[in-house]
C-alpha cells in the first residue's frame, strides 16, 4: 500500500470525493482514481484496484466506489460499493464483494460478532445455556447442554468453544473491524451492525442484522434475505434465513432453512432443519427437525429427525417457579396436528404423538410407539410405528435429503443407522418389559396395564412383543450377513471381551455410554482437553461401524447363546438366525406394504372424479400409484 499522489487526490476531488485527511487514505499499486466517485472518507482507509464491470440480475455495475461514505475501511480489489445512503464504518470488504443500495453498515469497537452471547437452549430459565460459537456442532452443543452434573466438563467444553471463536474477533493489526468476504453480495439492507459475513454469502433486503456471523464459502454459500430481523446469531455454510424470519440468540446449522415469518429465540438448529411460519423458544433442534406450520410452538424441547404437525405445542411452565421444565422426543418422533405434551416428558425413538398428554411421560423403554389420547387419557401402542409405511419412508428419505455440500471435521455428525446399538438396546428393553406385562396379564386376566400415568391395552402389549421380537431378529440376521462367515469364530472371540453397555444418541451421533463417560472424565481431568475433544469427535465420526459390530455380536452371543461361541458358530445356529431373521423381515415388509395400500383404498378416493369423471382414474393419476416404489424395511 502507498499514499495517494497529489494528482490522484485532485482527480478524486474532481470526481466529487472528499476526506478529512488524505494522508490517511492509502491505495494499492495500479489504483485508478476514476474508479471512485461521490465518496467521502474519514479515518484510515485502504483501497484496492478496481477495473471492469460486474452484473447483478443482468444490470451492469462498474467495479469501484460510488456514492458512499467510508470510515476506517479496507476495500479489496474489484469490489463494488454503490449507493450507501449513510455510511460503512470499521469494515474490511474483501476482493470482489458487492455492496449496493445499503443504508448503514458498521462495527463497534468491542464487537464479538455474537460470540459474547449465551443461548438458553432446552431450559428457558437458562440452566443449560451455552456460548454462541461458530465452532458449535450438534455434538458439541449436546455435550455442552446435557451434562450439568459434570460441572468441570461443561466449563471446559464451553471454554473450548470460546477459544474457537477468537479468530472471528481478533484482527492481526488489533483494530476492531467487521468483515465482508470475497464475492459476497450485500444489497438493499437497512442496518448491518457487528456482523461477520463470509465469502460468497448473499445478504439481501434485510431489515436489521446485529451481532452475528454468517459462515459461507464458494463451495457452500449461505444467504440471509428479505425482511429478516436477526440479533445475536450464527449461520453455518449453506444455511438460509429468509422471508421475514425473526431470529435472536440463535444458531442455524448447515443447510438449515428458517423463513416465512418463523420466530426463533434461544434456539440451536443442527444441520438440515426446516423452520417455517411457527415459533421456537429454547429449542434444541437436532438434525432434520421440521416445522412448517404457523400455529406450531416448539419450546424447551430436544428433537431430531422430527416432523411437527400443525398446532403442535408444549408447556414448560407450571406458574410456580418459572419456565424451568423441559422435554425430549427422541430421534424419529413426530407429532400429529393439534398435539400437546406437558413437560417434563421423554419418549422413545420413532414415537408418534397424537392428542394431548399431560402425564409427564417417560416411554424410552417403549420405542416405535403410538401415544394416543383417548377420553383425556394417554394410551400407548408399543411398536406400532414399525409397521407404518410412513416411518419407513422417513427412515429412507433423510440421507437423500442431506444437501450439505461440504462435510468435514467441523460439520455435524449424522448417523442414519436405525439398527444401532442405541435403538436395539431400547427395543430389547421394551421386549423384556412387555414380556413381563404379558406374563402378568395371563396370570391375572387383565385387559389393560398402567404405565406411569398412561395405559396399554393387553392386545397392544401382545402386538408390541411380536413387533419388538421381529426387530431384534432382523437386526441379528443383518449383522450376521455383514460378517465374513469364515472369520465368524474369531469375530465372536474378539466380541466376547467387549462390555455390553447402553449407548447414547448425541444429537445424531451414536456412542457407547462407557466411551462417553470416559471422555467426560478425560476432559475434566486434562489440561490438553482440546485434543481430547478433537480425538473423541473424530472417533464418533469414524469408529462407529467397528464398535457396532463388536456390540452386536456380543449382544447376540449373550442373548441367544449364553456366551457359548461354539454354539453360536454352529451351522444350526446360523441357519436359525437366518431363517428367523428373514421371516421377521418379510413379515414386517408385508405389514408395511399393507399400510401403504391403505393410501390407495376406496376411502381415500373420496372427492376424486368430482364432476362425473372416472374417480379411480383421476385418483390413480394424481397419486401416481403405478410409480410409488416399494418401501424398504429399516
Amino acid at each position: 500500500m502507498r499514499q495517494l499522489t497529489s494528482k490522484e487526490i485532485e482527480s478524486l476531488q474532481a470526481n466529487g470525493c472528499s476526506a478529512d485527511d488524505w494522508k490517511n487514505i492509502s491505495v494499492a499499486d495500479g489504483f485508478n482514481p476514476d474508479s471512485v466517485s461521490k465518496t467521502s472518507f474519514s479515518g484510515k482507509c485502504q483501497l484496492g484496484v478496481f477495473s471492469g464491470v460486474t452484473e447483478i440480475n443482468g444490470v451492469p455495475f462498474p467495479k469501484g466506489i460510488n456514492n458512499a461514505r467510508l470510515h476506517n475501511c479496507v476495500i479489496g480489489n474489484d469490489a463494488v460499493i454503490n449507493g450507501i445512503s449513510r455510511y460503512i464504518s470499521n469494515y474490511e470488504i474483501a476482493d470482489g464483494a458487492i455492496l449496493i443500495d445499503n443504508c448503514e453498515i458498521f462495527c463497534n469497537n468491542s464487537s464479538a460478532f455474537g460470540t459474547d452471547t449465551k443461548i438458553a437452549v432446552l431450559n428457558e430459565n437458562g440452566g443449560r445455556s451455552i456460548p454462541l460459537s461458530p465452532a458449535l456442532t450438534a455434538q458439541l452443543a449436546y455435550l455442552a447442554v446435557m451434562f450439568r452434573d459434570y460441572k468441570v466438563f461443561t466449563e471446559k467444553i464451553c471454554t473450548y468453544l470460546d477459544e474457537k471463536s477468537r479468530k472471528y474477533i481478533s484482527r492481526p493489526d488489533g483494530a476492531p473491524r467487521g468483515y465482508i468476504g470475497k464475492n459476497a453480495v450485500v444489497v438493499g439492507c437497512k442496518k448491518i451492525v457487528d456482523v461477520w459475513i463470509g465469502d460468497n454469502a448473499t445478504v439481501k433486503d434485510c431489515s436489521s442484522l446485529e451481532n452475528g456471523i454468517i459462515k459461507s464459502s464458494a463451495a457452500d454459500p449461505s444467504s440471509i434475505t428479505t425482511d429478516v430481523l436477526a440479533q445475536n446469531f450464527i449461520l453455518c455454510n449453506g444455511a438460509k434465513v429468509m422471508d421475514g424470519a425473526i431470529i435472536r440468540n440463535t444458531f442455524v446449522g448447515q443447510n438449515t432453512e428458517v423463513g416465512l415469518g418463523f420466530s426463533a429465540t434461544d434456539t440451536f438448529f443442527s444441520a438440515n432443519c426446516q423452520a417455517f411460519h411457527g415459533e421456537s423458544c429454547s429449542l434444541f433442534a437436532g438434525p432434520f427437525t421440521m416445522s412448517h406450520h404457523k400455529s406450531t410452538l416448539l419450546i424447551a424441547a430436544m428433537f431430531s429427525f422430527m416432523n411437527a404437525g400443525s398446532a403442535t405445542n408444549q408447556s414448560n411452565h407450571y406458574y410456580r417457579l418459572g419456565p424451568n421444565h423441559e422435554g425430549v422426543l427422541q430421534r424419529g418422533s413426530k407429532t400429529a396436528s393439534g398435539s400437546y405434551v406437558l413437560w417434563p416428558a421423554v419418549t422413545g425413538v420413532f414415537t408418534l404423538v397424537k392428542g394431548k398428554h399431560g402425564g409427564n411421560l417417560d416411554t424410552r423403554k417403549l420405542p416405535f410407539s403410538y401415544l394416543i389420547e383417548q377420553n383425556s387419557e394417554t394410551w400407548i401402542y408399543p411398536g406400532s410405528s414399525m409397521k407404518s409405511c410412513g416411518t419407513m419412508r422417513d427412515i429412507n428419505k433423510w440421507k437423500k435429503r442431506d444437501k450439505r455440500k461440504t462435510i468435514d471435521e467441523n460439520s455435524d455428525i449424522i448417523n442414519y443407522d436405525v439398527m444401532s446399538p442405541f435403538i436395539v438396546a431400547e427395543v430389547a428393553e421394551g421386549f423384556e418389559f412387555l414380556t413381563e406385562k404379558q406374563h402378568h396379564q395371563r396370570r391375572a386376566g387383565v385387559n389393560y396395564h398402567k404405565y406411569g400415568r398412561a395405559k396399554m391395552h393387553s392386545v397392544a402389549v401382545d402386538e408390541g412383543v411380536d413387533l419388538y421380537a421381529m426387530f431384534l431378529s432382523t437386526f441379528a440376521v443383518r449383522l450376521l450377513k455383514s460378517c465374513d462367515t469364515a472369520n465368524l469364530k474369531s469375530l465372536y472371540e474378539k466380541a466376547s471381551n467387549y462390555e455390553i453397555d447402553k449407548w447414547a444418541d448425541i444429537a445424531g451421533a451414536y456412542c457407547s455410554r462407557k466411551k462417553l463417560f470416559g471422555f467426560i472424565d478425560k476432559v475434566a481431568n486434562s489440561n490438553d482437553y482440546s485434543n481430547v475433544i478433537t480425538s473423541f469427535l473424530s472417533d464418533l465420526r469414524n469408529g462407529y461401524e467397528e464398535e457396532k459390530l463388536m456390540w452386536g455380536l456380543k449382544f447376540i452371543l449373550d442373548q441367544r447363546f449364553n456366551g457359548n461361541i461354539e454354539a453360536a458358530i454352529s451351522a444350526d445356529a446360523i441357519a436359525d438366525i437366518t431363517n428367523e431373521g428373514e421371516t421377521a423381515e418379510n413379515t414386517l415388509a408385508k405389514m408395511i406394504a399393507t399400510d401403504k395400500e391403505r393410501e390407495f383404498s376406496q376411502f381415500m378416493q373420496v372427492g376424486y372424479g368430482l364432476d362425473g369423471n372416472d374417480p379411480v382414474g383421476d385418483f390413480n393419476n394424481v397419486q401416481n400409484k403405478d410409480n410409488v416404489a416399494d418401501i424398504p424395511v429399516f
